[in-house]
């Protein structure tokens, strides 16, 4: 009887500690088993230094991503600031030749003279202000010996024809010798030569001007006609100063060109003028 009354409890005994072990680790138990907490113990560190290590090697990569699409995007608006750079340098550019192209024009229909418009194309390098290449020749009507002006004024001549280009010589070559006068006053006898460019001034100079010549600062000096090269009136440029030769004999000055020589980009070749016109009919006349 004994025996079975313990078997019972036994059995009791064994039912109820299964029901504790569901009730204490059932998904809603806040307890932990002895067990548990041993593991839990001995792997903390573990787990927290490779969620620690796995954290930082994605935010590693992330930094990076992010790094190579701000460098990407960095590119791209560099190219653009370039680009846009370029575009308004090219506007620039457009602008100031629309704008001497429209000086062109202008000068051109106000001209007595049969002009014929061209372009710079190259320059000698070992004669930097005093010879250029125009991309017009004898195909276009140019020769040798006709007057080269921009509206500013007197540039050269023609010194070398080919069919579709020509070299020019420009004022400032000291081969190059121009009669001039002085606009203010006219005078026959106050006729000087117009020969080389001084680098020092930045000047022209007019010497074998008669001593009592009537010149002075600021007087506008053109070209007298005489020679047969240039025609009469070309504009050359402004008196800077004035004063006697070294032998004290002779009066000469210092001419402040008109044009710009270093920059020239687009000339006329004057191909007529009305002077030579009236020169050839008095000749059939006479």
């Amino acid at each position: 009887m004994r025996q079975v009354v313990w078997r019972i409890a036994a059995i009791l005994g064994v039912i109820l500690l299964l029901l504790s072990l569901i009730i204490f680790t059932g998904n809603d138990s806040v307890f932990f088993t002895f067990v548990d907490n041993v593991l839990l113990a001995g792997f903390s560190p573990i787990q927290g230094f490779v969620s620690r290590t796995g954290t930082n090697i994605a935010d590693f990569f992330m930094e990076a991503f992010y790094f190579r699409k701000l460098q990407e995007e960095n590119e791209r608006l560099q190219g653009e600031l370039t680009a846009q750079e370029n575009y308004r340098n090219q506007i620039f550019e457009l602008q100031k030749e629309n704008y001497r192209l429209r000086e062109m024009l202008d000068f051109q229909d106000r001209s007595s003279y049969e002009l014929l418009p061209a372009e710079v194309i190259a320059r000698d390098p070992s004669n930097w202000f005093e010879t250029i290449t125009i991309n017009r020749g004898s195909a276009q009507g140019v020769r040798v010996g006709m007057a080269v002006i921009t509206s500013q004024g007197l540039a050269g001549s023609v010194l070398k024809v080919s069919k579709s280009s020509s070299r020019i010589l420009l004022l400032t070559d000291s081969r190059r010798a121009v009669s001039a006068m002085v606009m203010r006053s006219r005078e026959p006898g106050s006729v000087g030569i117009i020969e080389g460019f001084s680098q020092e001034t930045a000047a022209l100079q007019m010497s074998n001007l008669p001593p009592e010549a009537n010149i002075q600062p600021g007087d506008a000096v053109i070209t007298s006609g005489l020679g047969g090269i240039f025609p009469k009136g070309l504009f050359i440029g402004t008196v800077r100063e004035t004063g006697l030769d070294q032998h004290g004999l002779l009066r000469q000055a210092l001419i402040l060109p008109a044009v710009n020589f270093d920059r020239l980009e687009e000339i006329f070749v004057v191909i007529t003028y009305p002077e030579a016109d009236e020169d050839e009919d008095d000749e059939e006349n006479n």
